[in-house]
């Protein structure tokens, strides 16, 4: 609003005597046009560009957005200014600087290896950064010329026009009782005006059987009624098809109400006063609703509060106000200097604004002037704001390019506002977003966060997230409430479909919003919001059964604040559904047979619940994500790799160069040693995958600290969480055990012995597997090793919680050896959905040796498993070079194994003589399987 146009909250807006204008000015020959602006100096912008530059590159901390809103209000306070200046100053400055530190941490955190959803979610939650910025931009305290008294706005002819297409006379009439009020109040103070109160009635080329009533009441009232007998155009059809009618072009005023609007008596004189200045194009009033007692009315208004009592404002100091469709007066030479109101849009109004801001100027009353009909219902509340989004997307498809077009006239504050304003409706996106990314975390383990603990999360989305609702609640504060929240939230599915559509191309018409409860009663428009409220309990549901981490609960609080959201509204809806099926009934004496609703919709409630309770108990408990390995070169056939443990007298690197063999290499490592990244480097330069065996011993004596209940009572948390850091910053994917042998009285960490037992094994990993996603270690492929897996049912983590199942096959010599075939089957038969990974050992003679090792690569090749890796040092690290080269043997049989595509059961002396001296030829170890 201008500074010139202060306008009270009275309810029933202000006489004309509270315009006050300048003292009058001498007639120019030819004003100048509003559009013919001085350019602003680019100073401001640019300083602000180059501040918040700065802070990217600077990155100064979360800390920083206090101590700018503080100095700011320092600043501020003893300037003189306002106290709600000087606090939109302060709360300002806190949003940007919070804003930019949070995204710039975004970026750095996102989970890029699952892009399909960490990119959505950081382009939703920028979205939403940006318009909140919009806001304070819109709002930042602005003061706009002052309006010209050159003309008598009174001397020029007015034309009330109504335009309808159907609305009853319940409806219509008081409209049109309203107007004639208000032509009775200008006359009295203005005797000669000219002033015509038109209905517009479409009714007859919309099919309305009642179009003929509806001529002959408003006549009967004393106001002349117009009918089309050709379509086209809609609304602004409708308008424009009675304009040139009746001549409402040149000077002339235009004022334009819908069927249900209800001016009050100082309308026009409120209105038509600033058009003592040429360079106004219109000026526009709020939207109320009067029928505020239906629940879908009152919560339609708490939404549209925040735009007509908050950014309106703000927008027609920058001069980039709106043409909202209704309650409004437009110069008609400014809609002849575009060729009327635009035909092609179902938000005709707001195309207009865009086409008209060059070169005129609009004024924002606020103030009560009129007062009409909210939805009726939630079916009507959707449809109004799909029609309001087609609309404004339409206009951003065609009108767009003016908004970057420097020859459009546009300044640079009308191109961000109606920037703000053609892309508001995407929130509808945005929230979808929103809505399924924690569910999908929940669910299945896919973080779209990756690399960040929950306590750098939240030192950099506490200040983003508090300072911008500290700045939305204080500039809505007396105007909007929660219901505002809600009812902009629920309007996702009607917003995303809007979306679709015109990105489609698709076809779409004019709606109507109801103004009138129909007899019949439908919960479909709420099904898309019981589904999503069904989504939600069940990522709920998963999340409890599976133990919360503190991802898992900042993911829960979300999904719960949603929920909550979806349950107020269709609780309200299905309420009011209730009363209105109820009330039908008792109006036609008795129950009908659409008074069993109640009853049917309990029943469908009760369907939801048990579907709900259905797929909980299917979730099994789990701490953390399977991690899915991106794929190696080697990853669609047999590869084969080197364990190496920490007494190994020959490294991975030259048995990996002498053999020219890629894929996994292992290690076992002790809880106190750090991660071995420059091994891990060389396994990665080989094109290989680096597979770590974590065990709880110390310098490789166990204790008590090694148990199983030792390390779910968090004894080994310190080093777990050491372990879980070191691994998330080395970044890239690896196997990991953690109990390997978890089964057998040998084990450090034996579930039968050591004061463990069975079940302890399970909550150990879960423990493990907790701390580990606590630190956003999910770059790991979580590996059961147990020593029989094939009968380890006792002892095994739910299935949700192993990634990968390990085979160890060490073969003694002078013992019976296994049959890889039928131990194999044995625990796929276990384990049918889960890989496999192979790991063995042999010492013998070279023909038993070579044999066993051709049956073992077989069996593998059957079973599709995932990686063959043999063990150059037997069971023992620390055993005699002699020993050792016994082994290590075994390592080259199976090289020239793998690399020969039919597997010989045995090799002679001089095969593996030669493998030993040369290699194989082939670039990788699965060369024989491609």
């Amino acid at each position: 609003m201008t500074a010139s146009l202060r306008n009270s909250a009275a309810p029933r807006g202000r006489p004309a005597e509270s315009v006050e204008f300048p003292e009058a000015q001498p007639p120019r020959p030819e004003p100048p046009a509003s559009g013919k602006r001085v350019r602003r100096p680019l100073a401001g912008p640019l300083l602000a560009v180059a501040f918040v530059a700065a802070l990217g590159w600077l990155r100064p901390g979360p800390w920083a957005s206090g101590v700018a809103a503080l100095l700011t209000l320092a600043m501020m306070a003893g300037s003189g200014r306002r106290r709600d200046q000087v606090w939109i100053a302060t709360t300002t400055v806190g949003v940007l600087v919070s804003t930019v530190d949070y995204l710039v941490w975004r970026v750095t955190v996102a989970n890029w290896s699952a892009a399909w959803l960490a990119v959505p979610l950081l382009a939703a939650e920028a979205f939403g950064a940006l318009h909140a910025l919009g806001l304070q931009a819109t709002i930042w305290p602005r003061t706009p010329p002052p309006l010209r008294r050159i003309d008598d706005p009174a001397r020029f002819p007015i034309y009330v026009l109504i335009p309808t297409a159907g609305e009853s006379m319940a409806v219509l009439g008081p409209t049109v009782t309203g107007a004639l009020a208000a032509r009775t109040e200008f006359l009295r103070r203005h005797p000669g005006a000219r002033v015509h109160v038109i209905v517009c009635n479409d009714g007859r080329v919309a099919g309305n059987p009642t179009w003929k009533d509806v001529e002959n009441s408003v006549r009967d009232l004393g106001v002349s009624c117009i009918t089309r007998t050709v379509g086209g155009g809609a609304k602004a059809g409708n308008i424009e098809s009675v304009r040139a009618r009746v001549g409402a072009t040149g000077d002339a005023l235009v004022a334009v109400f819908d069927a249900d609007m209800v001016p009050t008596a100082d309308f026009l004189l409120a209105t038509v006063q600033p058009f003592a200045d040429p360079s106004v194009g219109w000026v526009q009033t709020a939207q109320y609703y009067r029928n505020t007692e239906l629940p879908a009315a009152r919560w339609a208004a708490d939404q549209q509060a925040l735009f007509y009592d908050v950014l309106c404002p703000g927008k027609a100091a920058r001069n980039a106000s709106f043409i909202c469709g209704t309650n409004v007066v437009i110069r008609a030479a400014a809609l002849d200097s575009i060729g009327g109101l635009p035909q092609n849009s179902v938000t005709e109004d707001f195309a207009a604004s865009i086409r008209l801001a060059p070169d005129w100027r609009g004024v924002y009353l606020p103030g009560r002037f009129a007062e009409g009909l909210g939805p009726v219902d939630a079916a009507s509340y959707l449809k109004q704001q799909n029609r309001w989004a087609r609309g404004t997307f339409e206009v951003l498809k065609t009108r767009g390019k003016d908004l970057l077009d420097p020859r459009s006239g546009l300044t640079g504050a009308q191109r961000l506002q109606y920037g703000l304003a053609c892309t508001h409706y995407l929130s509808g996106l945005r929230d979808l977003v929103y809505l399924l990314t924690p569910i999908i975390f929940v669910t299945s383990g896919i973080p779209a966060i990756r690399g960040a603990d929950t306590t750098g999360f939240l030192t950099h989305f506490g200040p983003f997230f508090l300072f911008g609702q500290t700045a939305f609640w204080s500039a809505a504060k007396g105007r909007s409430t929660w219901r505002g929240i809600v009812a902009g939230f629920i309007s996702f599915p009607a917003l995303v479909a809007a979306t679709l559509t015109v990105a489609l191309g698709a076809h779409s018409s004019f709606t109507v919003t109801a103004k009138q409860r129909g007899g019949s009663v439908s919960w479909r428009p709420i099904v898309p919001h019981l589904a999503a409220l069904l989504l939600c309990g069940y990522g709920l549901t998963v999340a409890v059964l599976g133990g919360l981490s503190a991802r898992d609960l900042i993911a829960c609080v979300w999904i719960g604040y949603m929920a909550a959201m979806l349950a107020v509204f269709c609780g309200l809806t299905i309420s009011d559904m209730v009363r209105r099926a109820d009330t039908g009934s008792a109006r036609a004496g008795g129950r009908q047979p659409g008074g069993g609703f109640p009853v049917a919709l309990r029943l469908a409630a009760a369907g939801l619940c048990v579907v709900a309770f259905a797929l909980a108990i299917q979730v099994r408990p789990r701490t953390s994500a399977p991690v899915r390995l991106s794929p190696t070169p080697c990853a669609t056939g047999m590869r084969t790799g080197l364990a190496v443990t920490a007494g190994a007298a020959v490294g991975y690197a030259r048995l990996a160069t002498r053999l020219r063999m890629t894929g996994i290499s292992a290690r076992t490592v002790e809880i106190g040693a750090g991660f071995p990244t420059s091994w891990a480097d060389q396994v990665r330069a080989t094109g290989g995958i680096p597979w770590l065996t974590l065990v709880f011993t110390r310098d490789g004596a166990s204790s008590l600290d090694a148990a199983l209940p030792a390390i779910v009572n968090a004894v080994q948390d310190d080093s777990l969480r050491r372990w879980a850091r070191q691994i998330a910053a080395w970044g890239h994917p690896l196997y990991l055990t953690a109990l390997p042998s978890v089964d057998r009285n040998y084990a450090a960490s034996s579930a039968v012995a050591n004061g463990g037992v069975p079940a302890d094994s399970a909550r150990a990993w879960r423990h493990i597997r907790r701390v580990f996603a606590a630190a956003h270690a999910d770059n790991i492929a979580w590996t059961w090793q147990p020593a029989a897996p094939a009968g380890d049912t006792l002892y095994r983590p739910p299935a949700g919680q192993i990634d990968v199942v390990a085979v160890t096959w060490i073969q003694y010599p002078g013992t019976r050896w296994v049959s890889p075939v039928r131990e194999l089957a044995r625990v796929r038969s276990a384990y049918p959905s889960k890989p496999l990974l192979v790991t063995l050992a042999a010492a013998g003679t070279r023909a038993r040796t070579s044999a066993w090792i051709g049956a073992a690569v077989r069996a593998a090749r059957s079973q599709r498993v995932l990686g063959l890796v043999y063990q150059t040092d037997g069971p023992d690290p620390h055993a005699s070079r002699a020993a050792f080269a016994a082994w290590r043997a075994g390592a080259y049989l199976t090289a020239a194994v793998l690399r020969t595509r039919e597997n010989r059961a045995n090799l002679s002396d001089g095969a593996a003589a030669g493998a030993d001296a040369a290699g194989a030829p082939g670039r990788d170890g699965c060369g024989a399987w491609s």
